[in-house]
């Protein structure tokens, strides 16, 4: 079923998932992860997970064929060197099925993903609040070399008007969302301590 002819995906995507993201951003506001270090440790453990997760999406050649620099935006090597920067173990959580499926189903994925790249200009000035910079700490909050709008445009206009199942995007990007919110919960309990 394709529904963003006229409205564009990235459109519908905002529109159906804007109660999952809202709840999920409620959550991440309610922990205050930028607070300390320490409890930025568990933001970059949940983001170690999630891009874990999507990391094998972008490198998918139907994906590929839609977003041509899909490849260069994978941010998973960034959350890494962010982690070791901080001396964050990896954690010992046992990796989640493969996000696997449609074309469809792995821009679902890949909008929540790099849907974060926008809110990230955000969370980098908090991250800087800590002492923690580009290259120390929070590359994966870095902008894209040709600066987050491109980024996202590029990605926006690759998707709007491609021939994906919007239903398919939904579900998965509601799944996206909600796998984030899974990661959050698990986490947690850390917090105590912090």
């Amino acid at each position: 079923m394709t529904l963003h002819s006229q409205t564009g995906l990235t459109s519908v995507l905002r529109q159906y998932t804007h109660a999952a993201h809202e709840r999920l951003d409620h959550r991440m506001t309610g922990l205050d992860l930028f607070s300390s270090h320490e409890r930025y440790t568990v933001f970059l453990v949940v983001q170690y997970l999630f891009h874990r997760d999507v990391s094998d999406l972008y490198a998918r050649a139907d994906v590929a064929a839609l977003v041509p620099d899909m490849d260069s935006r994978n941010r998973l090597e960034l959350v890494e060197r962010d982690m070791q920067d901080l001396c964050v173990p990896y954690p010992m959580v046992r990796r989640n099925p493969r996000v696997a499926g449609s074309v469809s189903a792995a821009i679902g994925w890949l909008y929540v993903a790099e849907g974060s790249k926008l809110g990230a200009n955000i969370l980098a000035k908090r991250a800087q609040d800590m002492g923690l910079t580009e290259s120390f700490g929070a590359r994966h909050l870095a902008p894209d070399a040709q600066g987050r709008a491109y980024g996202w445009q590029s990605f926006k206009a690759a998707v709007d008007h491609a021939p994906l199942d919007t239903s398919i995007c939904i579900s998965h990007a509601e799944a996206a969302f909600e796998r984030v919110t899974q990661y959050l919960d698990r986490c947690e309990p850390y917090l105590q301590a912090a």
